[in-house]
């Protein structure tokens, strides 16, 4: 089993702010999509904008060891 890698807060949303965007770019919509896959998308965006953090240890304050 891989040993967890313990990256700072500021780096762990860089990173997962970059995937998303790359994701957004990649699953843009084009007009030949039916609308029900437009839609789910879309679902997608809005929900990840309320997303909690999925960092261990942040969710309550806690900071991470060093």
């Amino acid at each position: 089993m891989p040993r967890p890698i313990d990256i700072d807060h500021k780096y762990s949303r860089a990173i997962a702010k970059e995937i998303g965007e790359k994701l957004r770019a990649a699953l843009k919509p084009e007009p030949d999509q039916p609308e029900s896959l437009k839609t789910q998308i879309e679902r997608l965006r809005k929900l990840e904008e309320r997303a909690p953090t999925i960092v261990p240890g942040t969710e309550h304050g806690n900071k991470s060891r060093r």
